[in-house]
């Protein structure tokens, strides 16, 4: 079932087990939604979503959460990344748990990687098309600033999507949707606050200096769309799905244990919220 509207999935590193829950939910009710936006880890998990491939993503990690490529320092001194791109992108899809790219390219729900331009320090949606050439904007939109190189493609740079629309329902509206659910990963009472890493943001990235302001500007753009999200979600306008409770999961998170009961609370988040979100999309 295509669903009228967009659906939005926020990032936050492996606090995103609790979207794999939520996404497993819909997969089950066989639901999806004509414009989906991915941003960071929500881009990742998004995949195997548009694959329609129930149970993967929480496959991956449970299996593979320990090994050095799927995240480690020694990934980070001998990749430059903290999650090893060649294990994750050609290792686990074309060999250990296989990807299906032709499910997901023939899934009619548009989907949509978020991405942080270097140069300009402002988002791009890139639609992804192709999910065999276009997964490099998928890794870009995860591409942690210290922890991951940046992405050069067609001769620009990408990082974190995260970074310049975390959120990104605004941008939802702006195509035309008139419903939207997201999907969090922090509970209603959470606020950024400034990066401690910043000085050394600045450092390691000096060549882009609208970059550095976006990431300075973060903390209080996030902030204002959370605002926004509770003023259009009070009104009946936005249908939100996040965590009760804060989430104590961190962005690095190895514990396999935290993990899997992070991604049961959101499949039954999602489960108990399934009706009335068809109640609000059909509305």
């Amino acid at each position: 079932m295509l669903l009228d509207g967009g659906l939005i999935l926020e990032g936050g590193g492996m606090r995103g087990m609790y979207t794999v829950g939520v996404l497993d939910y819909f997969m089950k009710k066989d639901i999806y939604f004509k414009d989906c936006f991915g941003v960071s880890a929500g881009a990742n998990h998004g995949c195997s979503y548009c694959s329609k491939q129930k149970g993967r993503a929480l496959k991956i990690a449970m299996r593979y959460l320990e090994k050095k490529q799927y995240a480690s320092v020694t990934a980070m001194l001998l990749t430059g990344n903290f999650f090893d791109k060649n294990f994750h992108l050609e290792t686990v899809p074309r060999q250990l748990v296989p990807f299906d790219y032709d499910a997901a390219d023939k899934n009619p729900m548009n989907f949509y990687a978020v991405v942080t331009e270097m140069e300009t320090g402002r988002p791009m949606y890139k639609r992804i098309d192709n999910m065999r050439e276009d997964m490099d904007w998928i890794w870009a939109s995860g591409c942690l600033p210290l922890f991951a190189r940046m992405v050069e493609i067609n001769g620009r740079h990408y990082m974190d999507g995260g970074i310049s629309d975390s959120i990104p329902v605004k941008e939802s509206v702006r195509r035309g949707n008139a419903k939207n659910v997201l999907v969090l990963t922090r509970d209603k009472e959470y606020h950024k606050t400034q990066e401690k890493t910043m000085p050394i943001v600045k450092m390691v990235y000096h060549k882009y200096p609208q970059f550095i302001n976006t990431m300075e500007q973060r903390p209080e753009l996030y902030n204002e769309t959370l605002e926004y999200i509770l003023r259009e979600e009070e009104a009946g306008r936005l249908f939100v799905i996040r965590p009760k409770e804060p989430v104590t999961v961190g962005r690095l998170e190895k514990n396999r244990d935290a993990l899997k009961k992070l991604c049961k609370q959101g499949y039954d988040d999602a489960k108990e919220a399934y009706e009335a979100l068809l109640q609000y999309m059909q509305a």
